[in-house]
């Protein structure tokens, strides 16, 4: 139970800066949907108008290409064409086969972190990713106002007046996110406590 505890805290403290895996490859994927793809597999020369002599049209379920065991399905690659060209381009068979094989590096690519990610980490830093993507998840779900925030800074501030070291305490507004973050935490620790089955033996 200490362990878990202590798990707990580590992954508190590292809530708002890792992801796990899955949100890596959705944060991954979400990247390379944008307009600047820099670092990544350029396709800002990619020829809209250019079409194999002889296009074929395989089935939206037909698989394309596959990368380390995973199918990659031609419904997936003509969504992601269609927004990375803006809907310009919605058929990724009427691709040259060298921007085709240029979409598909980009498609792949999340997959290629999550397959790495899955050998190269261990059972202990699994544990942490999965803890920390679960904190992320139930983190989303708790909306903390400004008064609320204020509330507990009010608290701390008359603390502090109380052991004479007010001048150690900042401004509000410079906190504020910093309390907010913390009231989260003190929510999620209370809802784990007040769910669990604790046993002393």
């Amino acid at each position: 139970m200490t362990k878990i505890f202590m798990g707990v805290g580590v992954s508190f403290s590292l809530m708002m800066t890792s992801v796990s895996a899955d949100d890596l490859k959705n944060s991954l994927t979400d990247m390379l949907k944008t307009k600047e793809t820099s670092g990544m597999v350029d396709l800002g020369n990619i020829n809209l108008d250019a079409k194999p002599k002889q296009p074929k049209t395989r089935s939206s379920k037909a698989v394309i290409a596959t990368v380390n065991g995973h199918k990659i399905i031609k419904k997936e690659a003509d969504s992601y064409l269609d927004q990375r060209t803006q809907g310009k381009v919605t058929n990724f068979d009427h691709l040259p086969p060298e921007q085709r094989s240029r979409l598909i590096q980009e498609l792949a690519l999340p997959m290629m972190v999550l397959d790495a990610a899955q050998k190269e980490l261990s059972e202990e830093e699994k544990q942490a990713v999965y803890t920390r993507a679960w904190m992320q998840k139930e983190a989303r779900k708790i909306n903390v106002t400004d008064e609320q925030a204020l509330t507990v800074y009010n608290q701390l501030k008359q603390q502090a007046e109380e052991n004479n070291t007010t001048q150690n305490i900042p401004p509000f507004e410079s906190i504020k996110d910093k309390l907010k973050i913390q009231i989260i935490e003190k929510t999620l620790v209370d809802k784990l406590i007040k769910d669990a089955k604790i046993e002393v033996l």
